[in-house]
């Protein structure tokens, strides 16, 4: 099974590298005039963390590969070293066999961790064979390379230059499964491949260095030393952040970056090489000193655009989740300030991009202290100790909190960068809301209003009629009874009578202004109160209701509404009578869910409007009368066709 078989297998290599290390011990006591003994305490302490992160990660991770090959990273140079002290040691040809090839196994591990890394071979018949051809390939140079150094085969260096690119080729080849992984993985495996080729980039750039060092007459350990560092300190590193922190910082960010950077540096050096060369072969009489010049000037001009570039084409291929991410959000920011898309969407955008249906965007509005969404929704304090919460500011003022579903240091720092580029929409967000609860504020305070209007009307109607109307025919009543009882000289009796004649014009202005603070009409309901309007006109008006109780005071209408409706009614129909030269009209009143629709229609002229003739002023009466309740009204008066008058309440 594959967990006795991957335990089993690193206790095999831990095994033969503390072997190796026993080896390299002993050779050294036998001979310690031909043995180093820095390689074995290389061996023993430098090797030792690799091989036991290798064990550590082979007992967590007992259906991983990876333990057991990083474990071989360490065990398979602690050979390469064993091979060499015994090649001291042995001496002859037999000696030169063993220790001119064994520098092989520097790398082997290297290019087997690759690819096994991080869940194993690949599935497919080719990547399963890639380890054997692998190792194929190593074994076979190692054996070349020791019949070489045995003095069997007596070749020029150059013609080993094969070997040495078959074996480079070999690991390009291990490498190729990492870049199926990064780039058809899920983000976690997308992310620990980035820690290993993060890790790993330099180990072929040290191994090709050291292969020209060994050519230029550099010895085989010096020559190496710095792929065995990168081997020994790089390579496990970036493979625990891997398995064990994959998100502590963006990798992939990094990468790029990194990317970038070297291929800016090898592209400037190769136009400073041209420039050099051009200058002192193409222009007579230059030394080398002018091509230097004008080769750091030409790398000097290429160098921001070409870095601008390489980072664009780095973040492309090694960043493609970010710089695809960062592309959307430019775009939507783009449409909102277009006026093609609504900031109030910031929150479904964010919960796209970020892909956590979850997400939540709470904004401050100015000047208060709760927090609400971006739909206008009041929303409480988040706890102060939430791990997925992002606070947003802007320009030092506190516009709200980002509060993720999904917590993660990655995601945190993703976010974190999502809400920078959309400082615009938020922003935005935030005044619609702030400016809808102002609205809303005023629409309030306004129907407050208009209501306590409306039922100021009501009392002083009642106080009018009930109360001075009421006292006035009284006292006019008993003067009547006193001219009439009392014995009363004519010319005193004629000044009573038009006492009592004075009180009752009283009364009648004082109906007649109770009439005009609400009509009395009213109190057998807005329907009937529009048929009495309707039938004493000089027009024939139809009137038509629905939805509406005309038995009631109101039916179901509250007091402002009905007041208004009744009023939008008169004011039309007397600017029909007055101006429109019409007919005939008609009046529609509607009580349907909650809103009260009244429409007035004539087949006049036509031609009314707020800013036109006749009854322009009557119409903005109207209207300032319906906006008071927040309510809308529409005039249509096309000229020759009449005028409908519309007003939802």
């Amino acid at each position: 099974m594959a967990l006795p078989r991957t335990r089993a297998l690193t206790v095999l290599l831990v095994v033969g590298w503390l072997g190796c290390a026993g080896v390299q011990l002993a050779l050294r006591a036998l001979a310690p005039d031909r043995v180093d003994g820095v390689d074995a305490l290389l061996t023993l302490v430098a090797l030792a963390p690799t091989v036991l992160l290798g064990a550590l990660l082979a007992v967590r991770r007992p259906d991983s590969p990876v333990g057991p090959a990083l474990t071989a990273l360490a065990a398979l140079p602690a050979l390469a070293f064993t091979l060499q002290a015994a090649g001291a040691v042995v001496g002859g040809d037999l000696g030169a066999a063993l220790s001119s090839g064994g520098w092989v196994h520097l790398v082997t591990g290297f290019g087997l961790l690759c690819q096994v890394f991080p869940d194993g071979v690949l599935p497919g018949a080719r990547w399963r064979l890639l380890p054997a051809a692998f190792l194929a390939v190593a074994v076979s140079l190692q054996v070349v390379l020791g019949l070489v150094g045995a003095g069997v085969l007596r070749v020029p260096p150059a013609v080993l230059l094969p070997g040495y690119l078959a074996l480079l080729l070999a690991l390009a080849a291990s490498v190729a499964p990492l870049v199926v992984r990064h780039r058809r993985g899920p983000p976690r495996v997308r992310r620990q491949v980035g820690w290993l080729a993060l890790g790993a980039s330099s180990v072929p750039v040290l191994l090709a260095a050291g292969w020209g060092a060994q050519l230029a007459g550099v010895p085989a350990g010096p020559a190496y030393l710095p792929v065995l560092a990168a081997l020994l300190l790089a390579v496990p590193a970036s493979v625990a952040v891997a398995v064990l922190r994959h998100d502590v910082l963006d990798v992939d960010r990094l990468l790029g970056q990194t990317a970038a950077w070297l291929a800016t540096a090898v592209t400037a050096a190769a136009v400073f090489a041209v420039g050099v060369w051009a200058t002192v072969r193409l222009v007579p009489g230059q030394d080398t000193a002018a091509g230097a010049a004008a080769g750091a000037f030409l790398a000097a001009v290429g160098l921001l655009p070409l870095h601008r570039r390489a980072l664009a084409v780095a973040g492309r291929v090694l960043d493609r989740e970010r710089t695809v991410l960062h592309a959307r959000l430019r775009s939507w920011v783009h449409d909102v300030r277009d006026g093609r898309a609504d900031p109030a969407g910031v929150t479904a955008v964010l919960r796209a991009v970020l892909d956590d249906p979850d997400l939540d965007l709470l904004l401050r509005l100015p000047g208060g202290d709760g927090l609400v969404t971006p739909g206008g929704a009041s929303a409480g304090e988040p706890p102060g100790g939430d791990p997925g919460l992002v606070p947003l500011r802007s320009h030092g003022v506190d516009v709200g909190v980002l509060r993720l579903g999904r917590v993660g240091t990655r995601r945190l720092r993703v976010a974190r960068e999502a809400v920078l580029e959309l400082g615009l929409p938020i922003e935005l967000a935030r005044l619609q809301v702030g400016l809808r609860a102002a609205l809303t504020a005023v629409r309030d305070s306004r129907a407050r209003l208009v209501g306590a209007a409306a039922a100021e009307r009501v009392r002083l109607e009642r106080d009018l009629h009930d109360g001075a109307q009421t006292d006035l025919l009284a006292i006019g009543m008993a003067l009547r009874r006193l001219a009439r009882t009392g014995d009363l000289p004519a010319d005193e009796s004629v000044e009573l009578d038009a006492a009592v004649h004075g009180i009752e014009q009283v009364v009648a202005e004082l109906r007649r202004l109770a009439h005009g603070v609400r009509p009395a009409r009213l109190d057998d309901g807005l329907v009937a109160a529009v048929r009495e309007l309707a039938a004493a006109g000089p027009l024939p008006v139809e009137v038509v209701a629905a939805g509406l109780d005309g038995a009631g005071p109101a039916g179901a209408v509250d007091e402002v509404r009905t007041t208004t409706a009744y009023f939008v009614v008169a004011e039309a129909l007397a600017n029909t009578y007055k101006h429109a030269r019409a007919d005939r009209a008609a009046v529609c009143i509607e009580h349907v869910g909650g809103r009260l629709r009244v429409q007035v229609h004539d087949d006049g002229v036509g031609g009314a409007g707020d800013g036109g003739t006749g009854g322009g002023a009557v119409l903005r009466t109207v209207r300032d009368r319906v906006l008071a309740v927040g309510g809308r009204l529409a005039v249509d008066s096309p000229a020759g066709a009449g005028t409908t008058v519309t007003a939802e309440l």
